[in-house]
């Protein structure tokens, strides 16, 4: 720790030498930003460091290479490490802009400078493609990727090398998983499985391509699965297994991000060590109980048996996605809708159960960062549920509301701001109209929960006092329905933090120490916080305030905004 600090102390001093030094020194600056930024990345403490110091890099080298284009590469460079940085935290509308432009700046250096440019190139590209699946542009995602990987082919031609063969089998692999997210799973299998076969000619399970030669061929036994081949999958299994095994023991500090990247697959490691599907191809749910309804049997009797394996599916799926293991709960939920859409009669029951486990899946999908794919599968769960209102007079209005609100969510992950704000305001609507009704406290935590999510769409639209108003509506109504269930106080928590930096940005600086200190000894108590990301982004707010407070002269609040920035990280 204190080697680390150490450098961090001797970038920021070059940091400050070249600053200081004006337009002489910018070249020096562009070059001290760049190690500065690239020593913090990854530590959710620094992040709002990080994006600082690469906002400035950005900035320098731009002004840098309007006057002096030999330095294009330069900003070219920093662009790209911004839009990496960006995405990484989960920003990919923001991310993506920036990524476009890096490409498009490497592509002009390509042109006057022949492959020298080709391998950062196809590196831009390839980030490029990672922003633009995680705003759901599948198709244009896999043409970047194609573009990288011809770029990587030619590079192993006119510099031959492991350095270049290994690049390669990485842009190979990720336009299997591209190829693989577009549902052409038959050509991902032939891409996934030239990757392996580069990484295997390059030693396979040894450093320094272990973990990615893992992921490979996780990636294949996925895509084979999809295409039917199972038994050519089941072969690769032990090979996985092996291969994780020794990746690690070799390195222990990404044993846990091995295993979440299993899960999220839609595997599992058995009581014997061996990888296994979560969820078996051939058996979507539970096989029939004793005695359960057989062809010809009443229709009733067979309604409330599928009822009953749905119902069951759904709490795996539940089950999976407080573990984590994403993959496994997208698995469950989708068997659980084909379970659903079989129903026979079509009366309200079984819509509502349709309508409840799409929304579930809806869930999970963004949970596995993949929104793109939960939009389409909430409309639809959101338009049943609509149906449902209008036919029983609101009492239902609730389900309505929730359903709402996540496609709010998802949208907003998706940059489809205007979109989400007019989701999430009916969502408000219709909650408002309920708790009004019933005056249940239930009732209150839920308009609470989804005014909370209000204002961070107003905050989206740039609409800050709207989205200060929504966040104080929303700290008062879990204050008036107080709870000490876990899932209020976590609530409580995001809803105080998030009025703290509504309170911040609207620069009123005096009721953000005592929000902070509030949200802060709720933290205190041991509260567990459900799937999706939540933590990650609680410790990105604490990281600002923590920035805000200190410039403001407030160290003690500070301090506790980073105590708790660090607990929230882990």
């Amino acid at each position: 720790m204190a080697d680390r600090e150490r450098e961090l102390a001797e970038l920021r001093a070059r940091v400050a030498v070249a600053r200081a030094r004006g337009a002489a020194g910018l070249p020096e600056l562009v070059e001290a930003l760049h190690r500065w930024a690239g020593a913090l990345l990854g530590d959710p403490v620094r992040a709002v460091e990080e994006e600082a110091a690469l906002a400035e890099c950005v900035d320098a080298a731009r002004t840098l290479a309007r006057e002096r284009p030999e330095y294009r590469p330069g900003l070219a460079a920093a662009l790209y490490r911004q839009s990496l940085s960006t995405g990484v935290r989960g920003e990919r509308a923001r991310a993506l802009p920036v990524a476009r432009e890096s490409v498009d700046l490497y592509r002009k250096l390509a042109d006057e400078d022949g492959p020298l440019f080709g391998p950062p190139l196809a590196a831009a590209l390839e980030n490029l493609a990672n922003q633009l699946a995680g705003t759901g542009a599948r198709a244009a995602a896999v043409a970047a990727v194609r573009e990288a990987v011809a770029l990587r082919r030619a590079a192993t031609h006119w510099q031959p090398g492991t350095e270049s063969a290994a690049e390669l089998a990485s842009a190979l692999a990720d336009l299997g998983i591209a190829l693989g997210e577009d549902g052409q799973h038959a050509e991902a299998v032939d891409a996934a499985r030239e990757a392996v076969a580069g990484y295997r000619a390059l030693g396979g399970g040894s450093d320094p391509h272990l973990v990615a030669y893992w992921a490979a061929l996780l990636s294949l036994a996925q895509e084979l699965a999809h295409t039917g081949q199972h038994r050519e999958r089941d072969g690769l299994l032990p090979e996985i297994a092996a291969t994780r095994r020794h990746a690690a023991h070799r390195h222990p500090e990404l044993t846990a991000h091995l295993d979440a990247t299993l899960h999220r697959a839609g595997y599992r490691i058995g009581p014997d060590g061996l990888i296994v599907p979560a969820v078996p191809a051939d058996r979507p749910g539970p096989p029939p109980a004793d005695g359960a309804p057989m062809d010809g049997a009443p229709v009733d009797g067979v309604v409330e048996e599928a009822l009953r394996r749905i119902a069951e599916g759904a709490a795996r799926g539940h089950a999976s996605a407080r573990r984590g293991a994403y993959g496994a709960a997208v698995g469950e939920f989708r068997a659980a809708v084909e379970l659903a859409r079989g129903l026979p009669g079509g009366g309200a029951r079984e819509r509502a159960a349709l309508a409840a486990v799409l929304h579930d899946l809806g869930l999970v999908l963004g949970w596995a960062e993949r929104p793109g794919e939960a939009i389409g599968v909430l409309e639809e769960s959101a338009a049943i549920r609509r149906a449902l209102v209008a036919a029983d007079g609101g009492r239902t209005a609730p389900l309505l509301a929730e359903c709402l609100d996540t496609l709010g969510t998802r949208l907003a992950a998706l940059g489809r701001h205007r979109e989400a704000l007019a989701a999430t305001r009916e969502a408000v609507e219709l909650q408002r109209a309920a708790a009004d009704r019933s005056g249940a406290p239930e009732q209150l935590r839920d308009l609470a929960r989804t005014t909370n999510n209000l204002s961070i769409r107003w905050a989206d639209a740039g609409r800050h006092r709207k989205a200060l108003e929504a966040s104080r509506l929303a700290v008062a109504s879990y204050r008036a329905a107080p709870s000490e269930a876990e899932e209020h106080l976590v609530g409580l928590v995001h809803a105080l933090t998030n009025l703290a930096l509504r309170e911040a940005r609207l620069r009123r600086t005096a009721p953000v120490p005592a929000l902070v200190r509030e949200a802060v000894e709720l933290l205190d108590r041991p509260v567990r916080f459900p799937p999706g990301g939540q933590r990650r982004q609680l410790a990105q707010s604490f990281t600002w305030l923590a920035w805000y407070l200190r410039r403001h002269g407030e160290p003690e609040a500070a301090a506790l905004a980073e105590r708790a920035a660090g607990g929230s990280a882990r």
